[in-house]
């Protein structure tokens, strides 16, 4: 859009094509430039949906990519770091309840061996 002439000859040559505000000013309302930068936002956008969908789409169909609800209600900061990130009240102690309750039973304990029958 603001593509200044003289700034764009210094940079890539004499092309005819400048921001088109400035063609515009001049009475030609050229928008190649601004075509061209449309062209390469929406190659973008389609590049990256390209990629990340199907990335999505497994890490929703085996489960992981969202947290359970109880996790959600208590938040990531409480649950991975055991406090939360900012000073504010945060979730109600009986969410938190449910939540250890809800973490102690996921928990796998292996069984510790017995030293003294092996000596």
């Amino acid at each position: 859009l603001f593509a200044e002439p003289t700034r764009t000859i210094n940079a890539f040559g004499e092309h005819g094509h400048y921001g088109w505000f400035y063609s515009w000013g001049n009475g030609s309302a050229d928008a190649h430039l601004l075509a061209a930068q449309v062209c390469g936002v929406l190659w973008i956008i389609g590049w990256v949906t390209v990629i990340m969908l199907p990335y999505f789409l497994i890490l929703n169909a085996i489960g992981l990519f969202r947290v359970d609800a109880l996790e959600e209600e208590v938040g990531l900061d409480i649950s991975h770091h055991k406090g939360a990130a900012y000073d504010m009240s945060g979730p109600s102690a009986d969410v938190q309840e449910k939540f250890e309750i809800s973490r102690s039973q996921r928990k796998i304990e292996v069984p510790k061996e017995n030293t003294d029958e092996a000596a």
